[in-house]
This record gives C-alpha cells, structure tokens and sequence, in this order.
C-alpha cells in the first residue's frame, strides 16, 4: 500500500522551538532558512546480473523545496537505520549507477536526481527538486522491524558556541528529521509492509575546530603517525632471525628507496630466503575475499572502493565503483573464468559496456617477458596479485606492522620490458601508474597476501595507492561468481582485435 506523507519542515521547527527553552529567537532570525520535505514510502528493489548475483536496495523518492525569498544551498545527507530488536545497521546514501537505471528507467521511469546532483547548485525560491535516496544493503537481504530515516541539511546550522575564538572548537546545533517506521506483516500480503510510526525532530550538536587551529593538526597527527611507525618497523626486525645483515646490492641497478623503512633492509640470501616464504605462503591461497581502495593522484585524485574474490586456478571476480558519489560515477565488474577476462562497465548516463580479451589470444607482450613465468595473463589481470611480476627484481627494505598482521615490504622499479605490459589494456589504474617509476608492496608474513601496493616519484610522492582491508582467506566463493554473461543488449568489445588493429603496443624483446 503506497503511502505519501508531506512534511513541513517550517512548522516543524517551530514545535521544535516552542518546546526547547531558548530556541524561539531562531524563527525570527533574517539568516535562518529552512526548506520543506516530503517523502514517498522507502520501497526495495533487487538487482541481479546475469550470472544470477543479487544486491539487495532500499530507496527512497522525496521532494524538496524552498519556501524562502532567497536561494539556499541544497546539501541533504541522508542515512538509513535498520533494527532487529537490540541489534542496528547503518547505511548511507549512495550513488549507484547500477540501482539509479534501474529505478529511472523501469520502476519509477523518469529522471531523478541522487544527492551529488541535488546540491551542484543553490535551489531558488519557490523552486521544487525531486530527488532519490539509495541505499545498497548487500548480497543478503537484511531482516528486521524498524527502520528510521535521518535527513540532514534541511535547516541552517546555528553556532552556539566558540565563534570567532581562537584555538576554540565551534559548537553548532543542527535540526534532523527523524521518519521513523514500523516494518510489520502486512493485512493485504503475504510479506511486510512499512507503516510510519513517527516523525519528529531532533537537535544535535556538532563540534567543528576553527581552521585556523585545524590548519596545525594534520601536519602533527602524520609526524606522531610517521614516528610511531618507524618505531614499529624498528621493533618487528629485531624479532626476525639475523640470517645476514648484508645490505641490498644497488650500485648496478641504480635504485634509491623513498623514505620510510630502509633501515630494517636486508639483502643477499636473507632477502631471496624471505622472498620464498612470502611467495610458499601465497601459493597455498585457494580461495579468498577481501575490500579494497584505490586511489590515484593527478590533476583531480580518483578513487575506487570495491571487492575481490579470488577463486582457484587463478579465476577471480572483482567489483568496485569509481568515484562513488559524484555525477561522474561508475561501477566496474571484472571477472576472470580462467579463459577470458571480462569487464562490464555501467554509468547513469551510458548504461553498460562489456569488454572481452581470452588469454589464448593475447599477445605475447601481455603473457610473459624476459622469460618470467610470473608476467602470465591472470597476474597483469588482478591488482592484488601485481607483486609476483616483479619477481627478481624485488627489493627487500624491512617488516612494518600493519593493522591486521606484520608485513614485509618490498620495491622494485620496473624495467623497460615491462612497460608494455603496465600499459596495455589489462592493467589496473594503480599498476599503470607504476610504469618508470618505483614500486613497492606489503606483503603478509604468515599469509603472503598482498596488503598494500603504493607507487611512488623520485621525489617520494605517492603516485597511487591500493589497500587492501577485510581479508578473508579460504572463503567460501560461489561458482557463479567467477562465471560471466553479458546483459542482454550490451555491446561487447573485443579487446584482442581492437590491440591488433591500432597496433597499441610493441613487441617486447626476445628472451
């Protein structure tokens, strides 16, 4: 049953202000704006791809408008809160290529703007914006009994405290509407249904520090940070066995590590000997799972958040969207069966794109060089396997602890056979960074995972990063999971021929 409940968000302040001592002058003040809020029921949708994997949404269809003589900044931050009895989760709104094209152009079947779009520019007086919630629940549809709503930024905040005071944090009060509703079975389904239950406000104080003291914090948090690590890498070597304190060769290649962890460096037998146990270590991963951000610096810094699953016989199913939360977002599914590695692409405004490239058709330049095993079409594929290409020509610099297990760090700084392969169509955004410049990983001790890559200038400026978090090993990974569809209608590029014809790249030398 379709319920609309419109809410003003004006007549709500001024309850809120009869009812709190001291807040009356607020209605009268020529700064304060408000704007007003209705809402349609929140309603669920399910995704599911063609290999049949489901993500489960809730959304939400609201309108906002302004009731003011002037224009005010649109900046609503929504969250979702889901309650089974004492237990509670919390999601955000997001951006969602996926879900947003779906709802536009088969349930709802108009445009409708995410939070991002909403608040690019002031909403003039008198004017209306329609807008969607989404949040993304999961791969399992979440049970529970009540589910609140918290919007914020219908309001102007208020400084209580701290104004203009030096070195002084600013204490603000911020209206929050509060939807509260009951998820109860239903007197006309078979399921449940949502009933609201309440709606009301709240005020919440939110401490800000004035910038002018904010402007010293981050450059002392990264010294204490800097020093409490190099006083960990310190201590985890004096734990390892002193095997050879022989320092690692660099008058030939020419190397120079950045800054960091060189004083816990090895090299020689020691290093080769630690090389082993890392790589006897990864190669008893069967399967696995784990989170991961991307980052990569330039001009404008792009960033990635997502998953991987890595099955046997090197296949694997990695998911993350990039720029999460901007207009400019896009979800990418890259899946390796063993044979062909696809990756579907899918943003608001282009729908999906599928590219093709089967490992028995890749050029050479993308299979091995130099004669390395390690450099195989699988390897270039997966981020988080990008250490083993480097092979030999990893350096050793020392341990650091990290926040889930101790970690070897190695660095390397590719060679020009390996350009080809950095550059060309299966390498990821962070390992395309690393081409020409020095590279360097951490890798667990008693795992062999890779847990860190980051890729730095000459200078010592990261260049890219990926980190690697919510590692679980010997996880259960579905089959259709590392088997791939192409959505019905999608145009499927082939990556091999494209390569062939534009002649992209250039033969890698003979071994």
């Amino acid at each position: 049953m379709k319920t609309l409940k419109a809410l003003a968000l004006v007549a709500g302040l001024l309850a809120v202000a009869v009812a709190t001592a001291g807040e009356n002058k607020l209605t009268t003040d020529p700064n304060f704006w408000a704007l007003a809020f209705e809402n349609d029921t929140p309603k669920r949708i399910v995704h599911d791809d063609p290999a049949g994997r489901l993500t489960y949404y809730w959304y939400m269809v609201y309108r906002v408008s302004n009731p003011n003589k002037r224009a005010v900044p649109c900046v609503l931050d929504l969250t979702l809160k889901l309650t089974l009895k004492d237990t509670d989760w919390t999601y955000p709104d997001v951006a969602d290529p996926v879900a947003e094209q779906k709802l536009e152009k088969k349930i709802v079947q108009k445009p409708l703007l995410n939070a991002v779009e909403l608040r690019a520019t002031p909403i003039q007086p008198d004017e209306t914006r329609e807008g969607v919630a989404i949040f993304r629940i999961g791969t399992k549809a979440r049970d529970f009994d009540r589910m609140t709503l918290f919007v914020r930024g219908l309001a102007g905040e208020r400084i209580v405290a701290g104004k203009g005071e030096p070195d002084t944090p600013r204490q603000l009060r911020e209206r929050v509407l509060n939807l509260h509703y009951i998820y109860a079975p239903s007197r006309w389904t078979a399921g449940k249904e949502l009933k609201l239950e309440q709606d009301k406000w709240t005020l919440e104080k939110v401490e800000v520090r004035n910038q002018d003291a904010a402007d010293k914090t981050p450059e002392q948090t990264a010294e204490e940070r800097l020093e409490a690590l190099r006083k960990k890498a310190e201590e985890m070597r004096k734990t390892l066995p002193r095997e050879s304190a022989k320092p690692p060769d660099t008058s030939s290649s020419g190397r120079r590590a950045p800054p960091g962890i060189a004083a816990g460096s090895l090299g020689g037998e020691a290093a080769a000997k630690v090389l082993r146990a890392v790589r006897e270590a990864s190669d008893k991963i069967r399967t696995a799972r784990a989170s991961f951000v991307e980052t990569v610096r330039g001009g404008r810094d792009q960033q990635a958040q997502g998953t991987i699953h890595l099955g046997k016989d090197h296949k694997f199913a990695l998911e993350r969207v990039l720029q999460a939360g901007t207009p400019e977002a896009l979800k990418e599914l890259r899946v390796f069966d063993g044979k062909t590695l696809w990756t579907q692409t899918t943003t608001k405004e282009f729908g999906d794109s599928v590219r093709r490239c089967d490992s028995a058709t890749t050029r050479k330049e993308h299979c091995s060089v130099d004669g390395r095993p390690e450099v195989d079409f699988a390897t270039v594929a997966n981020p988080v396997q990008a250490w083993r290409l480097f092979g030999r020509d990893l350096v050793h610099l020392g341990v650091e602890r990290l926040e889930s297990e101790p970690a070897y760090v190695f660095e390397a700084r590719p060679s020009e056979a390996l350009r080809p392969v950095l550059t060309g169509p299966l390498s990821s955004e962070v390992l395309y960074k690393a081409a020409g410049r020095r590279v360097r990983f951490w890798l667990g001790a008693r795992t062999g995972f890779q847990l860190r890559m980051r890729v730095y200038d000459d200078d010592g400026t990261i260049c890219a990063t990926l980190e690697c978090t919510s590692v679980e090993l010997g996880a259960h990974v579905p089959a259709q999971l590392l088997a791939y569809s192409p959505p019905a209608g999608a145009k499927v590029t082939d990556v091999n021929a494209a390569v062939a014809d534009n002649n992209e790249t250039q033969p890698s030398p003979s071994p």
